[in-house]
């Protein structure tokens, strides 16, 4: 009777330490589950930056203004909106006019359509602008007068996570 009881015993032991194991393999594999696809949304996930470039020469200065995708993954534009202090615009090259009316300059324009894809590493030149500077003049007033141009940016991973550059905001 008493060698029943032990193989007993021993059966429940077995049976409770598969179980264990069970439960634990389980969790782990749920566990590796969530932690894959955290890394498979990060892997995919776009990054909006707006950087400004000052080129001087004598008598000329460039300034552009560059949206440059510096996430690993594609950046799905829904929205593109530009801004002169504070309020939303449509027509950007009526507003340069406005801001640099006192001097001599040419400028290109790129407006991007909330269908647009800025694909990982992508640049995009959205304003240049090459103007006339006497002796002694900089470009930081010239920069300083664009600030009044703001730029808003809603986009999605590929994941359809939503994003938005803003400069209005500090």
């Amino acid at each position: 009777m008493e060698t029943k009881l032990i193989e007993a015993s021993i059966g429940t032991i077995g049976t409770f330490t598969t179980a264990v194991i069970g439960i634990c393999a389980l969790g782990l594999t749920i566990y590796q589950a969530v932690l894959a696809r955290r890394h498979n949304r990060l892997s995919v996930r776009p990054h909006l930056t707006r950087f400004t470039n000052l080129t001087t020469q004598p008598g000329k200065g460039v300034l552009s203004v560059d949206l440059i995708n510096k996430g690993i993954g594609p950046a799905f534009i829904s929205a593109f909106e530009v801004y002169l202090d504070g309020n939303p615009i449509t027509d950007v090259k009526e507003a340069v006019n406005k801001i640099l009316s006192t001097r001599q300059y040419h400028q290109q324009i790129t407006l991007l359509t909330d269908d647009y894809a800025l694909s990982a590493g992508e640049s995009k030149s959205l304003l240049t602008i090459a103007v006339v500077l006497n002796d002694g003049e900089s470009l930081d007033q010239i920069e300083k007068e664009l600030g009044r141009l703001d730029l808003r940016v809603d986009y999605e991973s590929a994941y359809q996570e939503f994003y938005r550059l803003d400069t209005r905001e500090g």
